[in-house]
């Protein structure tokens, strides 16, 4: 990781990025809209969120940022160590299981273990070979139709810049792979590795965050902290306010009826 001298960059209304230098700031706000400052739904919304260790770590975020709404269920269907190459799609769509096949929102996130070789039967296909790629492809592009299928809104988040720099082009790779098998079911694929560089266009571990510097990412520079995994899930505020407005919608309609 680089240590980065220079004075911190304000994103939004209030997050000042240091990178191993700390610099004083006093920004007022944390980095634009967290998911625990949306109001509860007026109708049972039910969220599945799918995917490796990274995608843990945004269970964590919705879990709590939803854990006093009575009508939010965050499902947690997550495997640590695990991805497309090691685990066909077909498996990962067994996961969810009959009680979250339905879900309104699926979350995914997947990749971070995915540099390495795929074999299919007697086969191998080497990663970073145009075999592997065509392989990987098909499987993002099963799990993203099987996904489609249940009738809910999905979106698909790609890999965040990582401090390691002999994953970062692998990531990139394996991103874009994945962002083509999002297109063609029409899934929202949200981009994260810009937005993980929170503005400094580079690997920072840290932000001033309401004038306290607050560690983003783990000690291995591929995770996050605790409030690193809520402001990454701050991405998907106007895909959950949407959500949370139709059930709003529902329940206003299902009143006038009653009437």
């Amino acid at each position: 990781m680089k240590n980065i001298s220079r004075k911190p960059t304000r994103l939004g209304a209030g997050v000042a990025l240091v990178g191993g230098l700390m610099s004083v700031a006093t920004p007022t706000l944390a980095n634009g809209p967290l998911l625990g400052q949306l109001e509860c739904p007026a109708e049972p919304v039910k969220i599945v969120v799918l995917g490796d260790s990274l995608a843990d770590g945004l269970w964590g975020s919705f879990y709590r940022a939803f854990t006093e709404c009575r009508g939010v269920d965050v499902m947690r269907k997550t495997t640590i160590s695990d991805g497309l190459t090691r685990t066909d799609p077909e498996e990962w769509l067994d996961r969810i299981g009959p009680e979250g096949a339905l879900a309104d929102l699926f979350v995914v996130q997947i990749g971070a273990n995915d540099i390495q070789n795929i074999r299919e039967g007697t086969s191998r296909a080497v990663f970073g070979s145009p075999e592997w790629d065509s392989a990987y492809l098909a499987r993002a592009q099963t799990l993203a139709e099987g996904l489609v299928e249940g009738g809910g809104q999905v979106v698909w988040m790609g890999l965040p810049i990582v401090g390691q720099e002999r994953f970062e082009d692998s990531y990139r790779a394996i991103t874009a792979l994945q962002a083509e098998a999002a297109e063609r079911p029409g899934i929202r694929f949200v981009d994260t590795h810009e937005p993980t560089t929170f503005g400094l266009g580079e690997f920072v571990m840290s932000a001033v965050i309401d004038g306290s510097v607050r560690l983003l990412r783990n000690t291995d520079q591929v995770h996050f902290t605790v409030i690193g995994y809520d402001v990454v899930a701050g991405l998907l505020y106007s895909d959950v306010e949407k959500l949370f407005h139709q059930a709003g919608r529902a329940a206003a309609i299902d009143a006038l009826t009653l009437q």
